[in-house]
């Protein structure tokens, strides 16, 4: 009989341990368990919090975080790997770099956490350099509307979009849209796709943890050997399924219905 972790894909995921199980590796293992994806989890940091209210951050060294990734490489070889909330963009390119040490050919992508919706700052500064070397090392990234903003003030958010995307697959996630909520953005090479929301997705209810969400049913969907485009449009279908599951801050998840 063959052990259930070989007979499934798996995605590994690097991010922050939250309590209420609504963001962080706790609600990515979840999303990845849902879509049939087993998840390993690497914790970057504790956050002190619950769905509504964050209060500190104790981070966990570079030499922890690696061997929390060795550990799970001694398993065998991860070709996705999702990351989230990390102390900068300094930290996260050494992570990076250290799982491209066991598998060069590793697929990151990467959720730019950068502050908490309780406004809470994660990123020790950011640096729009930086984050252009960054997003080079990754295979797609998922900042929101704010993120975007958040790294390159005063600037073209569709023209910055379609410049990284040069760099790295894009997925802007629209929810923090300040006309159009719930359009979503999928750039590749300079082009896009524009992913509108479902009208049979029935009343949204804002959640804790949407964007992890989605970026995590993005790895899983990818994983398990789905095109982009596919996944985007099969990712974006689960968001709506978690954001009208229930009319509380914290989802609940499950495959939407064919």
């Amino acid at each position: 009989m063959r052990d259930m972790k070989d007979s499934r894909p798996r995605v590994l995921v690097v991010a922050g341990f939250d309590q209420s199980g609504g963001a962080g590796v706790l609600s990515d293992v979840k999303t990845l368990e849902a879509h049939g994806v087993y998840g390993y989890a690497v914790c970057t940091g504790l956050t002190f919090q619950n769905e509504r209210t964050i209060t500190r951050v104790h981070w966990y060294s570079e030499s922890d975080i690696f061997e929390q990734i060795d550990l799970c490489f001694e398993q065998g070889s991860f070709e996705w790997v999702k990351i989230g909330v990390g102390r900068s963009i300094a930290v996260l390119a050494s992570i990076i770099g250290h799982l491209k040490q066991h598998n060069p050919e590793v697929r990151i992508v990467l959720d730019p956490v950068i502050r908490a919706s309780s406004g809470k700052d994660f990123w020790e500064g950011t640096d729009l350099e930086g984050f252009d070397l960054l997003a080079r090392q990754c295979w797609l990234v998922t900042p929101n509307w704010e993120e975007i903003a958040w790294l390159y003030p005063n600037e073209d958010i569709p023209e910055v979009s379609r410049r990284l995307s040069g760099l790295c697959n894009l997925y802007l996630k629209g929810g923090h849209h300040p006309q159009l909520r719930g359009r979503d953005y999928l750039w590749s090479k300079g082009e896009l796709r524009v992913l509108e929301p479902s009208v049979e997705a029935g009343a949204i209810y804002p959640k804790h943890g949407s964007g992890c969400v989605l970026s995590s049913s993005l790895a899983a969907n990818l994983a398990l050997g789905y095109a982009l485009p596919e996944a985007a449009v099969r990712s974006k279908r689960y968001i709506e399924q978690f954001l009208t599951s229930n009319k509380t801050a914290l989802g609940w998840h499950r495959l939407p219905e064919k």
